[in-house]
């Protein structure tokens, strides 16, 4: 095998090596925003320092509106407090009723009682992080396979082609 033939297929190889790694990392991007899930709604009030999703109802549109918009679904964050028939939360995202989310920096909001649906506990995912830390453990592995050989040269390994005569 020529040396532009050895040098073509392995680049064709670390060309492979090189997508699967991105590709992992990609899956791993989206993983990381999965670590966490949301219980069912609860009508329970969830207790001051729990991060939760606070469900809003139709009546609690309109009295939000102008706070967090007019067609907020729901309202994460963390319980701050429970006041005078309301909720104070810490808010860190306001999804609407299209799904759209916007992203808040905690700044603290009242919610009444009578404006919510219920709460939905958000809890860590177990098998959404071993699949996160899974993919990063893979990409990290093959990256250091392909860089530092680890694997072996799959064009040495090949029986019974010897060296071209020019």
């Amino acid at each position: 095998m020529s040396d532009a033939q050895a040098l073509s297929a392995r680049s064709r190889s670390e060309t492979i090596a090189q997508r699967s790694v991105s590709g992992l990392c990609a899956l791993a991007l989206a993983l990381q925003i999965g670590c966490f899930s949301y219980l069912p709604v609860q009508s329970v009030p969830p207790v001051p320092a729990q991060q939760v999703g606070v469900v809003i109802n139709d009546r609690g549109r309109v009295l939000l509106g102008d706070r967090v918009g007019a067609s907020v679904d729901r309202i994460d964050g963390k319980v701050v407090s429970r006041q005078d028939g309301s909720i104070v939360v810490d808010v860190y995202r306001v999804t609407d009723l299209r799904g759209n989310t916007a992203t808040w920096t905690g700044e603290r909001v009242s919610i009444p009682e009578e404006a919510i649906l219920g709460y939905r506990a958000r809890t860590l995912s177990k098998f959404k992080t071993l699949l996160l830390v899974g993919s990063i453990v893979m990409a990290i592995v093959a990256s250091l396979g392909n860089t530092l050989d680890l694997f072996g040269d799959e064009l040495a390994e090949r029986p019974g082609e010897g060296p071209q005569q020019s």
